[in-house]
């Protein structure tokens, strides 16, 4: 990572939505409602729960839906949300949800084609701070 992107690589609070799915991070803890969640309609990850790189595309968050369903398919959640420059003003961002089925541990063994994608476009507001 080139030290530009590295001098703008901050957390900020933000909030962002699509379809079936709102995401909020604020205060250190992700909070997710929508009915694309496999556990009911609101989950929330605190930082401790939350795998973050800073990467030239954005930060990309990753959680963990649900470590294993009845039959063996993890859910998670990647989210791809730009980085920006320290600021007095909120901003208008795009982002991106990448629900992923992941079919490594299926009860009965694993099939040929290992995870399943659902990738939903995010508009929201990185909050200044």
């Amino acid at each position: 990572m080139s030290g530009r992107h590295a001098k703008a690589a901050i957390m900020r609070n933000f909030k962002l939505s699509g379809q079936g799915i709102e995401i909020k991070y604020q205060n250190n803890e992700l909070t997710l409602s929508g009915q694309k969640l496999p556990l009911g309609n609101q989950m929330k990850f605190p930082d401790d729960r939350i795998a973050r790189v800073k990467s030239d595309i954005g930060d990309r968050i990753t959680v963990v839906l649900l470590n294993s369903s009845r039959n063996g398919t993890q859910f998670l959640l990647h989210l791809v949300v730009p980085m920006i420059h320290s600021s007095s003003r909120d901003a208008a961002i795009s982002g991106a949800a990448i629900f992923v089925e992941d079919f490594n541990g299926l009860v009965g063994g694993p099939p040929d084609v290992l995870q399943a994608y659902e990738v939903v476009p995010l508009t929201g507001t990185m909050v200044a701070g």
